[in-house]
């Protein structure tokens, strides 16, 4: 009789089913670009929406994702909102996805 190998899990199940949901609010390129510019520096509403080329109420929205799947915190300052990345790690496969794509070209 063979016997059955215990394979060792690298995380519990849960874990895989809460990262899905996240994955699926990253799947998004503003996002990700919101992301990735707030790795950089904190940043004020006006300021992302400049730098997107999209609309206050869009980018409004997507950061209201980013704040529920506590990927972002804001503090306000007055009538201004100011908005910074939880860890800056969460942007790492987005990078490294694009150095793969420019090192196969």
């Amino acid at each position: 009789m063979k016997k059955s190998v215990k394979i060792k899990r690298p995380l519990p199940r849960s874990a895989y089913e809460r990262n899905a949901v996240t994955y699926k609010i990253l799947a998004n390129s503003k996002r990700l670009e919101i992301l990735n510019l707030l790795r950089e520096q904190e940043m004020p509403v006006e300021s992302l929406v400049k730098e997107l080329g999209i609309t206050k109420a869009n980018v409004s929205q997507h950061l209201a994702m980013l704040r529920h799947a506590k990927l972002v915190t804001v503090h306000r300052v007055g009538l201004n909102a100011f908005y910074n990345i939880i860890d800056p790690r969460i942007v790492e496969p987005c990078r490294i996805l694009h150095k793969l794509a420019i090192n196969t070209r």
